[in-house]
C-alpha cells in the first residue's frame, strides 16, 4: 500500500473517531516520521529498522523547532503514535504483523506537567496582557486569564460558554438553589453530559456582565492588529489561537512553570492556560475541599487522575501533617 493511500485511509477512517486535539497530533507526529523517513508505501515505516532509525534521530532532535534534542520522553510518546498507526494497518490487513522495537528506556516522573501559579504570578500574568496584546482590547484578554483561574476549566470548555445556547456550557441559577454548571456531553472529555457546582469566584466574574448583555459567547477575546494596537474586527478567535497567546502572556510576564534542561536541550516552559486551572484546583484543595468534591469539579474518573495530574504530593503539606500529629502524641 503506498504511504499517501495509508495517510488517508488512517484519518478518514480511524483518527476521524478521536477528538480534533487527538487527531491533530497524530497527524503531526506521523508528518515528522514522514520527513524523516521518507516512505513510498506502508512496509517502509512498519520496517524494525526504520523504526529504530527513526526512534534515534528523533532522540538526535530531528525536524525539531529549534534542531535540539529531544527528551527520552518525548521520543516515546512520538514513538507510540507511529506504532499505534502501524498496529491499526495490521488490524486491517495491510500489514502481516504488528512491528516490534525496543523503545527507549525513560525514568519515571511525575504526572504533572507545569505547575500550579501563586497568586502574584497570576497577578504578573495580568499586568503583561497589554504588552502582548494591545492596550485596546486587553480587558477581553484579561477576562480570560480570569476565566481559567477562577473556573477549573480547560480553555477549550471556557471558550464554549454561552449564556443562553442550550448546547453549550451554560451557569445556571435557580430559585432556592446553589448556582451551577450544565455541560453537555459533546463539551467533555469523557463525552459525559454533567452538571458541576459553580464556584464562588466564577460566579462573581459571570456577574460582573449586567443582565441586559448576557448572550452569546461568555469570554470573547478580541482580535490584535499586526502593526497596531486597534482591534481588528474578524470571526470569533480560535481555541487554538488563544491558547497561543495566553502562553505568549505567560511568557512576557516571565513565570516559568517548568526550568530549562539544558543536558537535553529542553527549553524553559511557561504558564499556560492550563497552569491556570491547575491553579484553581490547587487553590480549592488548599482551601480545604475534600479531594473528591475537587475531582467532581475537575471531571476526572478518579482522585487518582487528580492527584497524579494536578496534585502529586504537596511535601510542605505533609509534612506540617506529621509534625501536627507528632507534637499532638508528645503533648
Amino acid at each position: 500500500m503506498a504511504w499517501e493511500v495509508f495517510r488517508e485511509e488512517y484519518r478518514t477512517l480511524q483518527l476521524a473517531t478521536v477528538g480534533d486535539s487527538s487527531a491533530a497530533h497524530a497527524e503531526s507526529r506521523l508528518d515528522i516520521a514522514e520527513r524523516v523517513l521518507s516512505p513510498r508505501v506502508l512496509a517502509d515505516v512498519a520496517d524494525p529498522g526504520a523504526l529504530h532509525r527513526l526512534q534515534a534521530q528523533l532522540l538526535a532532535g530531528a525536524e525539531s523547532r529549534f534542531a535540539r534534542r529531544r527528551s527520552a520522553h518525548t521520543v516515546k510518546s512520538y514513538m507510540t503514535t507511529v506504532l499505534t498507526a502501524m498496529n491499526w494497518a495490521h488490524l486491517q490487513g495491510w500489514l502481516p504483523s504488528s512491528p516490534k522495537i525496543r523503545k527507549i528506556r525513560v525514568g519515571k516522573l511525575k504526572k504533572m506537567k507545569g505547575r500550579p501559579l501563586a497568586p502574584d504570578e497570576f497577578e504578573h500574568m495580568l499586568a503583561a496582557v497589554p504588552d502582548v496584546v494591545g492596550s485596546v482590547v486587553a480587558e477581553s484578554w484579561r477576562r480570560v486569564l480570569r476565566g481559567l483561574w477562577e473556573s477549573a476549566l480547560r480553555l477549550d470548555e471556557l471558550m464554549h460558554v454561552s449564556w443562553d445556547n442550550p448546547a453549550m456550557i451554560r451557569p445556571v441559577w435557580r430559585k432556592r438553589s446553589l448556582p451551577t454548571l450544565q455541560i453537555p456531553s459533546g463539551l467533555q472529555k469523557n463525552a459525559t453530559e454533567d452538571e458541576i457546582p459553580l464556584l464562588p469566584g466564577f460566579e462573581s466574574l459571570l456577574l460582573e456582565t449586567p443582565p441586559a448583555e448576557r448572550r452569546s459567547w461568555v469570554f470573547v477575546p478580541a482580535g490584535m492588529g499586526r502593526k497596531s494596537q486597534l482591534a481588528v474586527p474578524r470571526r470569533r478567535l480560535s481555541t487554538e489561537w488563544v491558547g497561543k497567546v495566553v502562553s505568549r502572556i505567560g511568557r512576557k510576564a516571565g513565570v516559568v512553570v517548568e526550568p530549562a534542561d539544558d543536558r537535553i536541550g529542553k527549553p524553559a516552559k511557561y504558564a499556560s492556560a492550563h497552569d491556570l486551572r491547575r491553579s484553581c484546583a490547587e487553590r480549592l484543595l488548599e482551601g480545604g475541599v475534600p479531594p473528591l468534591i475537587v475531582s467532581r469539579i475537575l471531571r476526572h474518573t478518579s482522585w487518582d487522575t487528580t492527584r497524579q495530574h494536578y496534585a502529586p504530593g504537596d511535601v510542605q503539606r505533609e509534612s506540617e501533617i506529621i509534625r501536627g500529629l507528632l507534637q499532638a502524641e508528645v503533648k
